[in-house]
């Protein structure tokens, strides 16, 4: 009876994909919205639960952690995916299994950036910094000593202190703790509101949502493996048609070989691969068409200029949800 059990147990296993997300902060809430909106509804117990469960995959459980805590559960094989800011991964990047597989996911940005006293009036930028440097010994504030030393070691500023500090680092220099920030910024509304300014050109890192993996722990298993590449290919089909937009309208044309014509004389109406066009049947005696073409953002402008030149009627602009094509090759991303 007990091997019983136990081979029905075995029938029963399986090797689940774990994703490790933000527990808090910013990134918490963003980044559930950021898998709902991309069709991976998450789902938890209770607000409280640190475990949630995704109706999309069943093989697919998500663990929510700190983000100082996500490299090292990829890293350890806890994880095998995660989500956290670009600057908390730098910050701790010295785990050798470990990858970025999305660098930018659209959400969460920020920068960090070098900032001074506003009464340092004469100090805008880092060579004014590095001479200020030579007459006094800088105490540095931080969240992000490894960022911190690296820039300032590159921009040749030597004499310095680096206070590591898990609180408000905006208050430090207030407070006499440092003379100086590094820290994350937003809006930089905190900055100015602590009598702080950013230098000119303190902007060290660029910031947002970026998704990790473990590739080797993923490609150790089938189910793990078919599981991450179900996940990705719907989060980049979700980021790829942000750069899309659907245009459906009307238009009066002879036949459809004319209208074909008359659209391929615009650039931005060939649409990615062409115009699907259907015959209207109207009441008005007119030879209606009725065309649907996707065009990039970057052309939505110039088409609906276009579109207006042709008379075309009812233009309808629509934001694609998810849009999916060859260039989502997510097996690449996954192999190691």
């Amino acid at each position: 009876m007990r091997n019983y059990l136990f081979l029905i147990n075995l029938i029963n296993y399986r090797i689940m994909l774990t994703i490790a997300l933000p527990s808090s902060g910013p990134l918490y809430q963003s980044t559930i919205e950021f898998f709902n909106n991309a069709g991976i509804t998450i789902k938890k117990s209770s607000l409280r639960s640190y475990t949630g469960t995704t109706s999309f995959d069943d093989n697919v459980k998500m663990i929510f952690q700190r983000q100082t805590d996500i490299p090292s559960s990829i890293n350890n094989e806890i994880a095998d995916i995660g989500v956290m800011g670009l600057d908390r991964y730098l910050e701790n990047n010295d785990f050798s299994d470990t990858n970025i597989i999305i660098e930018k996911m659209g959400y969460g940005q920020c920068d960090l950036v070098v900032a001074v006293p506003q009464k340092w009036g004469a100090i805008n930028n880092i060579k004014d910094l590095v001479n200020y440097s030579v007459e006094k010994k800088l105490k540095i504030a931080t969240k992000y000593p490894n960022q911190t030393a690296k820039y300032l070691n590159k921009n040749n500023l030597e004499s310095y202190e680096i206070v590591t500090t898990s609180g408000s680092v905006e208050v430090a220099p207030e407070m006499g703790l440092a003379d100086m920030i590094v820290d994350i910024s937003s809006t930089g509304n905190t900055i100015r509101a602590n009598n702080l300014k950013i230098l000119d050109d303190g902007y060290i890192l660029f910031s947002e949502a970026t998704m990790i993996a473990n590739l080797s722990s993923i490609n150790k298993s089938n189910e793990k493996f078919e599981s991450a590449k179900k996940i990705l290919r719907f989060i980049l089909g979700y980021l790829n048609s942000k750069k899309f937009n659907t245009i459906i309208f009307n238009i009066n044309s002879k036949d459809e070989s004319t209208l074909v014509n008359n659209l391929n004389k615009y650039i931005s109406l060939k649409g990615v691969i062409g115009p699907t066009i259907a015959k209207v049947f109207s009441n008005d005696q007119k030879n209606w068409y009725a065309v649907t073409i996707i065009v990039s953002n970057k052309n939505l402008n110039a088409a609906i200029n276009d579109l207006d030149e042709l008379a075309a009627e009812g233009v309808t602009v629509i934001e694609n949800k998810l849009v999916f094509n060859k260039t989502l090759n997510v097996d690449k991303l996954l192999k190691k």
